[in-house]
């Protein structure tokens, strides 16, 4: 029973090492230093705590290494989901459909997305370029909507560092 307990700890500490880690990293990313360094010091004190541990029982509880290992891929797992989750950057998305831009422009309206788009010439022919701002934690979802209407679009999108006026999809206007 002992050993099982401690095995919890390791692996519940783990995910929460990983994933402070994880969500650290973001705050770096966006230049948010204090926030990552806070996060950085209760990283390091649960991952010493654990290591410590796992070392101190290293020749007898497999399961302490197997916990530590699990936890890891885990953590790794709830850290980005959070970091998702946290994420206020926006993005911009820029499509290009050969055939079904009009209609990705479309559905996208209908879905709430700011869409803008234009013509283009492309290496064959004509093209027509949509362009979408929305915060990164929808990407995905608009993603699903362009390839479940033209799996061969074309889609790239960066960070936008920053950004006035404009109509972004999940934004609330103040």
């Amino acid at each position: 029973m002992h050993i099982l307990l401690w095995s919890l700890a390791i692996f519940f500490g783990r995910i929460m090492d990983v994933s402070l880690g994880t969500i650290r990293i973001n705050f770096i990313v966006r230049r948010k230093k204090l926030f990552a360094a806070a996060i950085g010091f209760f990283e390091v004190t649960i991952f010493v705590v654990v290591i410590a541990r796992v070392i101190q029982d290293l020749s007898n509880n497999i399961y302490g290494i197997l916990a530590y290992g699990a936890g890891f891929a885990v953590g790794t797992l709830v850290g980005v989901t959070i970091s998702d989750k946290l994420s206020r950057d926006l993005i911009s998305t820029s499509i290009i459909s050969k055939t079904k831009a009009d209609e990705i422009e479309e559905v996208l309206r209908r879905e709430g997305f700011g869409a803008t788009g234009y013509n283009g010439f492309g290496k064959d022919g004509n093209v027509k370029i949509i362009n979408v701002v929305c915060r990164q934690n929808y990407f995905l979802k608009l993603n699903k909507i362009i390839f479940e209407i033209d799996p061969e679009t074309f889609v790239t999108s960066h960070t936008l560092e920053n950004q006035r006026g404009g109509f972004m999809y999940g934004l609330k206007k103040k």
